[in-house]
């Protein structure tokens, strides 16, 4: 009967009714009794070391000892370590005076001990002790840090007492690597399950007391970088995380986090720095970016070629050409008002000279200031002749408007008439430039007849790799073309691939050129992903402009590097590595590198998914898989998707 004040002092009147046990019925037809069952657990059992809580069961360990020295994120390990495991701790003051006249009488004792020793493992011991008593009383002297009390509880749980037992192997392994001791509180789990709970109901003080300074207990905070999981549909999967096995995903569009989409990637061959740059060429391609490659040694033809892009050929005599001397962009490199049309115009094939000059001097490396004045004085001419001047409309302007190089040859040949004394300053360099006019390399005389329609476009320039002058000269060319490009269009979302980029550092004006237009990607929407073997080079350049162009990017990635390429990158590069990230670049593991993303940082495992495989590497796809790679596995049977999703999937846009 239900207790109330009519129970002791009833009426005689006062009749007793029957319960209602319409009620309880009531409730059990509106309550469902299996979400119930699914929130509250339907049995609850205490054992001697662990509790067992519905389809649950659940220990709690009290950590009782820790090591003597620490560092930051210490705890990294556990904090990692896979499973349902949580990590309590309670942080209460302690009484600073009493700890002073503790260590103050601690340190006098430890002194007199000293002076009646003479045994060598117990001066040792006590020098140390002397040490951390005199370091801890001197941080609260000067008021760097306050005395507390520490308490630490380690929450597992599993689905079955076999998971449970391996997860706590698992958490003890780790515990004995950190110089840790935890204990399993024998039949007091149920007072340690409850201090375990955000509840602030610590039941087990006398277990588990540590006293330490807040120096200490501050490394205890999980201060860690090395997550970098950013998942949205616009995100981009680099690899997968060594450390914590999870996903390594960037979205380079997140503008709040990502400062640029500029890339370098850093490598000694068979590293796996062109997996990687093909995993990036697939995946952006998939997103629906457009993508440009300049590829040196012609490892990405084929893949582009599978994927329906388009391959250009260049070789000394190509047929195909990239008129040097063409205006391909009226957007203006450095940002300035301008009053009327014909200053900026004026402007514009100002700037179309300067880069020319840069070109040249890829042509001819010693090339004085002298040349270069009279160059600079002929490109303007040569401009003026063809009408490319301030009166003219760019827009109607075609590529058979402009002068090849073979018009500037000949204006630089009338020098000997004209203008003898002018003529013998740039004799030299008019006999190169007969080469590329009339001789065995004129890919660069003619009129510009690439046209760029493909949304995955590659320059292939193998072929001249035995040309070291006439690969980095085209290499330049191709860089300006691309770039101006990609300048005409701010809206359009552009990825350029720069593989073996250090082909631009030999030169200090292309360098310079490459660098001021790498800063710029970002205003342009657009991303440069730039590859290299030879970092060496890239870092010995002129003005620093290698490790500018490195630091100027936002996310970086080193795979393996000789010794001497780790200690250079350690030595010229604005970042500080750990000993364990070098011991990794030295390696040399082929698919591991260290990525860092802004001040965030981990290793990752470069790893291609099944298709990415079959299309890159059909060796490899066979060993791995087993499989056919001419014959496409139907993936579609393997997605497993509600009606829902699979609407959602259909109708999604980037």
């Amino acid at each position: 009967m239900p207790f109330s004040i009519a129970t002791l002092f009833p009426s005689k009147k006062r009749e007793k009714k029957p319960e209602e046990p319409i009620q309880q019925d009531f409730l059990h037809g509106i309550l469902e009794t299996e979400e119930l069952n699914s929130i509250y657990p339907f049995v609850w059992k205490e054992n001697k070391s662990f509790i067992e809580s519905g389809g649950n069961f659940i220990k709690v360990l009290a950590v009782v000892s820790y090591p003597k020295e620490q560092k930051g994120n210490w705890l990294s390990d556990l904090k990692r370590l896979k499973g349902n495991i949580s990590f309590v701790q309670y942080l209460e003051p302690a009484n600073s005076e009493g700890m002073i006249h503790y260590y103050n009488d601690s340190i006098k004792n430890k002194d007199a001990e000293l002076l009646k020793t003479r045994d060598p493992a117990t001066r040792i011991r006590l020098r140390s002790e002397l040490e951390s008593a005199k370091y801890q009383l001197n941080q609260v002297l000067t008021n760097r840090s306050n005395f507390m009390y520490l308490y630490t509880y380690i929450f597992i749980q599993a689905t079955s007492p076999e998971d449970l037992r391996s997860l706590e192997d698992n958490v003890q392994r780790i515990l004995t690597k950190l110089r840790m001791k935890a204990l399993n509180p024998h039949y007091a789990a149920l007072m340690a399950f409850w201090s375990a709970l955000p509840l602030g109901d610590n039941q087990l003080k006398d277990y588990t007391y540590q006293m330490c300074n807040s120096e200490t207990a501050s490394s205890f905070f999980p201060f860690d970088d090395s997550e970098i999981c950013y998942l949205s549909p616009k995100s981009q999967v680099e690899g997968i995380n060594k450390t914590t096995n999870s996903l390594v995903a960037i979205d380079y569009l997140d503008t709040q986090r990502t400062l640029n989409q500029n890339m370098v990637v850093i490598g000694t061959s068979g590293v796996g720095k062109s997996t990687f740059m093909v995993q990036k060429i697939l995946r952006c391609f998939a997103m629906g970016i457009k993508v440009y490659i300049i590829d040196p040694e012609n490892e990405y033809s084929h893949i582009v070629k599978i994927l329906g892009g388009e391959v250009v050929h260049l070789s000394s005599n190509s047929a195909t050409k990239i008129n040097p001397l063409e205006i391909f962009s009226t957007e203006i490199t450095d940002t300035q008002d301008f009053n009327n049309e014909m200053e900026f115009v004026r402007d514009l094939v100002k700037q179309k000279v300067q880069r020319l000059k840069a070109f040249f001097k890829v042509l001819k490396a010693d090339l004085t200031q002298v040349e270069t004045s009279i160059l600079d004085k002929t490109l303007t001419n040569l401009y003026n002749r063809f009408s490319i001047n301030e009166d003219s409309d760019f827009k109607s302007i075609k590529s058979i408007d402009y002068p090849i190089l073979e018009d500037f040859y000949h204006d630089l040949g009338e020098l000997k008439q004209k203008d003898s004394e002018r003529y013998e300053k740039i004799q030299d360099f008019y006999f190169i430039l007969e080469s590329y006019v009339h001789g065995s390399n004129s890919l660069f005389n003619g009129h510009t007849n690439v046209n760029i329609n493909n949304s995955l476009f590659s320059f292939n320039i193998k072929s001249l790799q035995n040309e070291v002058d006439v690969q980095a000269a085209c290499y330049f060319n191709i860089f300006g073309f691309l770039w101006d490009e990609i300048t005409k269009n701010k809206n359009e979302l552009i990825y350029l691939f720069i593989d073996e980029f250090h082909f631009l550092s030999k030169n200090p004006d292309s360098m310079r050129f490459f660098y001021q237009a790498y800063k710029r990607f970002r205003k342009y929407n657009a991303g440069a992903i730039a590859g290299t073997q030879q970092i060496i080079d890239v870092l010995d350049t002129e003005d620093n402009l290698g490790a500018a162009m490195i630091e100027n990017s936002h996310t970086k990635v080193f795979f393996g590097l000789d010794n001497k390429g780790v200690d250079d990158v350690v030595r010229k590069i604005n970042l500080s590595f750990s000993d364990e990230e070098i011991s990794l670049l030295r390696a040399k593991r082929q698919g591991e590198a260290l990525i860092t993303y802004g001040s965030q940082r981990a290793f990752i495992k470069v790893e291609l998914t099944q298709e990415e495989l079959r299309l890159w590497n059909k060796k490899r796809y066979v060993e791995k898989y087993g499989l056919d790679p001419d014959e496409i596995p139907d993936y579609e049977e393997r997605i497993e998707m509600t009606p829902i999703e699979k609407e959602e999937v259909r109708n999604f846009f980037l």
